[in-house]
């Protein structure tokens, strides 16, 4: 059959070249991807500046990204080849190296009398740009050196050209750049902004339908029983969400999915092998397993997969898929009461009286991180003139942060309303409630430390690494030295775990029902030790609104990391239920905030039990609007948003935030355990 996607028909392929044309496997099965992108560029590959030769597939792991790749070489007749980048990725390894040869009649005493000559080679990058081939280029974003990629962008141009050290290499006409790429998978960075705008034609790989992975399946594997077929479908399809919506980074895509497929086709069990070729892919952690294992009994395809390994001869062992209840973060928090009833829809009004948080004037102590020998906290007597600095510098910190805020909301819909920055104050019951969370909530962040401090480590190198073989700077002065290390490499920049933290709690009324008070002061207190032990920048506020005809918003900075001396971990404790929320406002200040941050990666978590009300009309589609608004603006500024809901509008905060940026917190006993998992996924 006649290739109908062949791009230049005329063209005569070497030998070794026809050997790098992809073959189709009898297995493969066409996408609406692949047809998309083959119409797309045959349409225009006659059309000048039209023409399109970057294309850039962006997904998951497992979703197909490098067999499109491949695929595409077959339909348009090109030889494959592909580069994998990495971190320390420089120059050198864009462009090519020249490396000292020793010539052919040097002796048999090696390189004592012979004579050394440097010949350059050519990376695979230079050789599918000259000579017209179909290049994969797997994933740039783990580069960390920005220069590399941008030797890649002047290459990209319809009519680019590489200098090389021995002469100008011109891009051949047949030349088609495939980017592939994951999506915020750890050590990966944005792709680079100039690169991206080079591309023509992006794919968003995704999981395919239900049906087109049974399709698929059925051809690799050789399986034709469709009802298993779609069992293990919907479950990988059931995982991945699952994963996704909880900050879990492993992926259950179409590679699991098939090895699962066939392994049960060759006798394996199969609740065993599902755990074995895909949750364990996923995820070891205990505790996420137990998420994954929830969601799937939940959607009742737990009850499915036994049904299936019945069928087929097997009988599962149950003890596999008993959900471990006991020894796990959840149950080492607090204890689930089963006679707490649903959460129910709270009217928040206007007038709602709220508690003022003022300042102590008598306060004459500061904690100190001794105690006594019963675990208490021992405390001791500032001066007189040490106390009246101290409050002075309060005062000056309460009002820049009072200016800082007002400065944010300039412009935007928020602008007017009256606002104050509160920076609560510890008393000495607020200390005792905080040693008891703390007490209960070490285990947990110890163990979550000791699993990230692996992940702080670093080397800090030189710029220049001397005495190499080959590099990308040459050095004369070296010559007359017989080790022929001549050249020095450029070394990666120096890679620290760069994250800032930022979390927002909702301090309106209802958050006083079923506990959920309770399990935000838990959450702040183990996100706050947590980031500390890290060395992570963190800011904890509080909101609400409609406190006073007049103080329309109150923001409450219990943490900020512009003043750590001025910070009291204690005054956690001082959080409270009080009125409305306008949740726009307050997300726009801490984001801002953020944005300001040096961090490469910046963390905004907002912990919220229902959708945003404020008088006189802040509420509906308007308020969710101005939400989603802040996390477009502030999304394309890097800040990344995370929304855990624990209470009745879950639906509601999911529509605002996305899937995505969605976390369902049904058991407020798991709310710290998986913010601080969630935060040490990010470094």
């Amino acid at each position: 059959m006649e290739n109908r996607w062949l791009l230049s028909p005329s063209r005569r392929l070497t030998e070794a070249e026809r050997k790098l044309v992809w073959k189709k496997p009898i297995t493969h099965i066409e996408s609406e991807a692949e047809r998309r992108i083959c119409s797309e560029v045959k349409r225009n590959w006659e059309r000048g500046e039209m023409k399109i030769t970057n294309i850039l597939l962006e997904g998951d792991a497992g979703s197909g990204k490098t067999q499109l790749a491949k695929a595409l070489s077959a339909d348009f007749g090109l030889p494959y080849t592909k580069v994998t980048c990495f971190a320390d990725m420089d120059k050198s390894d864009v462009l090519g190296a020249i490396l000292p040869v020793l010539s052919e009649d040097g002796g048999e005493d090696g390189n004592k009398d012979g004579n050394v000559e440097y010949r350059y080679y050519p990376s695979e990058i230079v050789r599918a740009y000259e000579n017209g081939w179909l290049l994969e280029i797997q994933e740039p974003t783990v580069i960390r050196d920005a220069a590399v990629l941008m030797a890649l962008n002047s290459a990209l141009e319809p009519d680019g050209s590489i200098n090389l050290p021995t002469r100008i290499v011109h891009r051949h006409p047949d030349f088609i750049a495939i980017i592939t790429t994951n999506r915020g998978y750890n050590g990966c960075r944005p792709l680079n902004e100039a690169l991206r705008d080079r591309v023509q034609h992006t794919e968003k790989m995704d999981l395919p339908p239900v049906e087109v992975m049974i399709e698929r399946a059925a051809a690799k594997t050789g399986c034709h029983d469709l009802d298993v077929l779609r069992t293990f479908a919907q479950t990988i399809v059931l995982l991945d969400q699952t994963a996704k919506a909880n900050a879990i980074k492993g992926v259950a895509g179409m590679r699991s999915y098939f090895f699962w497929v066939d392994a049960v086709l060759q006798g394996a069990d199969t609740i065993e092998s599902l755990y074995h070729k895909v949750i364990y892919k996923i995820t070891t952690d205990p505790a996420e397993i137990i998420l994954l294992e929830q969601a799937l009994s939940q959607q009742e395809l737990l009850a499915a997969l036994e049904d299936v390994a019945r069928h087929r001869g097997g009988e599962s062992d149950g003890d596999v898929l008993e959900l471990r209840a006991d020894g796990t973060f959840e149950t080492e928090l607090s204890t689930p009461d089963t006679n707490t009833p649903l959460a129910v829809a709270l009217r928040k009004s206007p007038d709602s009286e709220g508690h003022s948080t003022r300042s102590s004037e008598t306060t004459t102590a500061t904690q100190s991180k001794d105690t006594g020998e019963d675990g208490t906290p021992m405390y001791h007597d500032l001066q007189p003139e040490d106390q009246a600095k101290l409050e002075e510098e309060k005062r000056t910190f309460r009002k820049h942060l009072n200016q800082q805020a007002r400065e944010a909301v300039k412009g935007s819909a928020h602008e007017k309303v009256g606002m104050i920055v509160h920076r609560p104050e510890a008393t000495p019951a607020h200390r005792e409630e905080y040693q008891q969370i703390v007490s209960t909530l070490m285990p947990v962040i110890r163990e979550l430390t000791r699993k990230t401090e692996p992940l702080l480590e670093h080397e800090v190198s030189l710029e220049f690494s001397p005495n190499r073989v080959y590099g990308t700077r040459f050095h004369a002065e070296k010559v007359a030295s017989p080790d022929y290390r001549h050249f020095s490499k450029k070394q990666p920049p120096t890679e620290e775990p760069s994250l800032a933290v930022a979390l927002r709690i909702d301090q309106s009324a209802s958050m006083n029902a079923f506990g959920r008070l309770e399990a935000a002061k838990q959450a702040a207190v183990a996100v706050y030790e947590f980031c500390e032990s890290c060395g992570i920048p963190v800011l904890i506020y509080g909101d609400t609104a409609d406190r006073s005809p007049k103080e329309k918003m109150s923001l409450y900075s219990y943490i900020d990391w512009e003043e750590r001396g001025l910070n009291d971990k204690y005054a956690l404790m001082a959080i409270q239920s009080i009125s409305n929320n306008r949740d726009g406002m307050a997300l726009r200040i801490l984001a801002e905030k953020l944005a300001k941050a040096p961090q490469m990666t910046k963390l905004l978590i907002s912990l919220s039990d229902g959708q945003p009300k404020a008088m006189p009309d802040y509420t509906g589609s308007a308020a969710m609007d101005d939400m989603k608004q802040v996390i477009r603006d502030y999304s394309r500024q890097g800040i990344l948003f995370l929304a855990a809901a624990i209470g009745q509008d879950k639906e509601t905060i999911c529509e605002i935030y996305g899937q995505d940026r969605f976390i369902d917190i049904t058991d407020l006993g798991q709310l710290p355990a998986r913010l601080v998992q969630m935060i040490a996924k990010y470094l």
